[in-house]
C-alpha cells in the first residue's frame, strides 16, 4: 500500500572536505615510493590545504619547510581549541578517526555525532565507536590524528633535519597543549575566572584537578543532566533550588 510520509533533505556544508586521513593516504604512496609523482602529489596537497585553510596565518613566500613547521603549529592550537570546545558543549562526535577530522581544524563528520543529556565521561552516541572515541577520550583521539596528521608531514622535510626536530617537537608538546585549553575551558565552566573567552589567557590560580575529577565522579553517580547542571550552576551562591532540575533521580530531586 503507498502512504505519503513527510521528509527532508538534509545538506551538511564545510569550508572544504580535506581531512588528515587523505594526508595520509598520499604520505603513504610517497614513503612507499608507489609512483614518481607520489612526493609531488603530497607537496601539492598540503600547499592546497595551506592556501585554502591556513592562507591568513601563513605567508605564501615562505619556504617549504618552514610552511610545514607553521601549519603543524597552527593545526595543533585549532585541533586542542576544537576539542576543548567540544567538551564545554557536551558534544561527542563519536568515530573521531582520521578520517573525520578535518585538517582545517573545524567540526566536519555529522555521522554518529550527539550531545550529552545525562553526563558519563565514557558517553558514546554511535553504538560502534567504542570507549576510545567517547565523550572525554576525545582529547587523546585529537592526540592520535594530530600524530597521524605530523607523520604526513614528515616525507616533505627529510633533507631538513632542523624543520624535523621542530615538527617532532610541536608534535610532542600536544598533551600538554592539550591539558592547557582543558583547564581553561573546566576554569571557565566552573565559574573560577570571569573571562569566558577561551582564547585568552584566564588565571588559573584557583583551578584545582582534583576539583573537577571528584564533581565529575558526583555528576556520574547522581546522575545530572550535564548541560542544565553547569547552565544552573551559575546560580550559586545565591540560590542552589535551581540546580534540582538538572538531576535525572526524582528521589535525589526531593533532597537536593
Amino acid at each position: 500500500m503507498i502512504v505519503s510520509e513527510a521528509v527532508a533533505i538534509s545538506t551538511r556544508v564545510a569550508p572544504s572536505f580535506l581531512r588528515v586521513g587523505q594526508l595520509e593516504l598520499f604520505a603513504r604512496r610517497t614513503r612507499n615510493n608507489e609512483h614518481p609523482k607520489a612526493m609531488e602529489e603530497l607537496e601539492k596537497i598540503v600547499l592546497h590545504l595551506i592556501d585554502r585553510e591556513y592562507a591568513d596565518v601563513i605567508d605564501s613566500q615562505l619556504s617549504l619547510a618552514e610552511k610545514v613547521v607553521l601549519l603543524a603549529r597552527e593545526f595543533r592550537s585549532r585541533l586542542t581549541s576544537l576539542i576543548a570546545n567540544w567538551i564545554r558543549v557536551g558534544f561527542c562526535q563519536g568515530n573521531f578517526n582520521s578520517d573525520n577530522c578535518a585538517a582545517g581544524g573545524f567540526t566536519l563528520d555529522y555521522g554518529p555525532f550527539g550531545f550529552c543529556d545525562v553526563f558519563h565521561p565514557y558517553y558514546q552516541p554511535w553504538t560502534g565507536g567504542g570507549r576510545h572515541f567517547s565523550f572525554m577520550n576525545q582529547p587523546n583521539a585529537a592526540q592520535v590524528n594530530f600524530g597521524s596528521f605530523c607523520s604526513a608531514l614528515r616525507p616533505l622535510l627529510e633533507s631538513d633535519q632542523d624543520s624535523l626536530l621542530k615538527l617532532d617537537e610541536i608534535q610532542s608538546e600536544f598533551p600538554t597543549v592539550m591539558q592547557s585549553q582543558m583547564e581553561k575551558t573546566w576554569a571557565a565552566k566552573l565559574g573560577l575566572d570571569l573571562d569566558l573567552d577561551l582564547d585568552l589567557d584566564l588565571d588559573l590560580d584557583n583551578f584545582n584537578n582534583e576539583l573537577i575529577s571528584e564533581l565529575q565522579t558526583l555528576m556520574v553517580q547522581t546522575p545530572v543532566d550535564y548541560t542544565i547542571f553547569f547552565r544552573e550552576l551559575s546560580s550559586i551562591p545565591d540560590d542552589i533550588g535551581p540546580l534540582r532540575k538538572s538531576f535525572y533521580n526524582s528521589s535525589t530531586q526531593d533532597t537536593a
